[in-house]
């Protein structure tokens, strides 16, 4: 077997083949036994089709296709381990020449683990670790906290009080008099509250906490952001599509969730698929950039989930789907590990200090 490897741009490789008809040869018998097995004749059961009726049923080239396609399977993990190529995701092959008597020639396209070159994340993280993110909640965030607050139980009064055919009050059509008074007695039916003070207290203190989620999640962003910059990463076009493929099918599922189709609700705004995907193909990219990121600083600082911690998650998931068909308990543990996996980096980041 004849080989040539060529290097591609996007970390990926193209390999061409040449397989002599020897070696192709070996692979007819039995896929002409396979073959006959599915073949149907009136009088014969399926499967039991005498072999010299059954030939006469199946083309020379249908054969001659099968048994390429099995020596390309074979060939295909044999020149991996020969060319010391790693490959991921699946190889794109075209059959340049198939002839009987003659070898069979083929092209390989398959991406392979790219090359990465990390920036200094630690100290990268040291430096983001230090920046202050403001948490404090002033009077008028506290205010209209407490406003929307009133807005919402008026909004369900109002439903409650609501006679067939009466359209629902929207949150622009409440006005001050439809608000609930801000009362001592009214915060009670809140909750565990005393008085306005603690009910202000608590949403003052939920305020922060939220902000504090949220500068955690810029703080993230800010030094995964920073480490890219400083990194040399080549992103295979293979992970870039596998991303693209996910927000479009997430897209297309919130969609569906409106009660319209994709494909009318893109008929709708004269738009396709594949605009979409030309403008999701950067955010594709950065996200892929971001995956191979977390993955090399995992691997640098052997940092990985138990097992245990794997197993709880995905007994949660797939409890959680039990009654979905096509979840593949394999796809979930792999998803579930990629992302504690991805947790625990990120958490080893902001202990730079």
């Amino acid at each position: 077997m004849k080989t040539e490897v060529k290097k591609l741009e996007n970390a990926e490789v193209e390999i061409t083949v040449t397989l002599p008809n020897k070696k192709l040869e070996t692979y007819r018998e039995a896929t002409e036994k396979e073959l006959c097995k599915h073949v149907e004749v009136d009088g014969f059961r399926k499967g039991n089709v005498p072999r010299e009726v059954a030939m006469k049923e199946i083309s020379a080239m249908h054969i001659l296709n099968s048994m390429a396609e099995h020596a390309i399977s074979d060939a295909y993990l044999e020149i991996l381990q020969k060319e010391n190529i790693q490959a991921i995701g699946h190889p794109q092959i075209t059959i340049t020449k198939i002839a009987e008597g003659s070898d069979l020639e083929f092209r390989i396209v398959t991406a392979v683990l790219p090359t990465i070159k990390l920036g200094n994340y630690k100290k990268i993280a040291k430096e983001e670790n230090t920046k202050d993110y403001a948490v404090d909640v002033d009077d008028k965030e506290v205010e209209e906290a407490v406003l929307n607050v009133r807005k919402m139980r008026a909004q369900q009064e109002s439903m409650k009080n609501m006679k067939e055919g009466d359209e629902p009050m929207s949150w622009n059509d409440i006005n001050d008099e439809d608000l609930p008074e801000l009362t001592d007695e009214w915060v009670t039916t809140l909750g565990a509250f005393e008085n306005i003070d603690a009910f202000t207290n608590k949403i003052k203190e939920n305020l922060r906490t939220e902000k504090e989620a949220k500068n955690n999640e810029k703080r993230r962003i800010a030094i995964i952001e920073a480490i890219i910059d400083s990194s040399l990463v080549e992103v295979p076009n293979i992970m870039v599509e596998y991303e693209i493929d996910k927000m479009i099918h997430e897209f297309e599922g919130n969609i569906a969730m409106t009660g319209t189709s994709f494909d009318d609700y893109l008929q709708s705004i004269n738009k396709t698929r594949e605009d979409y995907r030309k403008e999701w193909r950067d955010q594709a990219y950065k996200r892929a950039q971001t995956q191979l990121i977390l993955n090399e600083i995992a691997r640098n600082e052997k940092i990985e989930p138990s097992d245990d911690v794997i197993e709880e998650e995905v007994k949660k998931i797939m409890e959680q789907y039990k009654d979905q068909k096509g979840i593949d308990e394999n796809n979930v543990r792999a998803y579930v590990a990629t992302v504690l996996t991805h947790q625990e980096v990120f958490n080893y980041l902001e202990k730079q200090k």
